[in-house]
């Protein structure tokens, strides 16, 4: 499981699985679930993630995986 946050979208994404999404449901407005042929959750998507939660206080723990905030706009660096 990893979770990025892409900082010119603001977008946040939780990949559950790393496969490709053979389709995408938009559950809510601005949710998004990637879903597998088979139906299972693969992914989930918030969009306008800025407006929807605090990330200044996102913090993830208690499982394996990696946080990353992706901003395209300076070369393509990860912080």
């Amino acid at each position: 499981m990893n979770i990025a946050y892409f900082k010119d979208m603001d977008s946040l994404y939780v990949e559950i699985s790393p496969e490709s999404p053979a389709h995408r449901w938009e559950a809510h407005a601005g949710i998004v679930l990637n879903m597998s042929a088979d139906g299972r959750v693969v992914g989930i998507e918030i969009e306008k993630a800025s407006q929807a939660t605090n990330l200044d206080i996102l913090k993830v723990g208690g499982f394996p995986g990696l946080v990353e905030v992706i901003d395209t706009n300076t070369s393509g660096t990860t912080h």
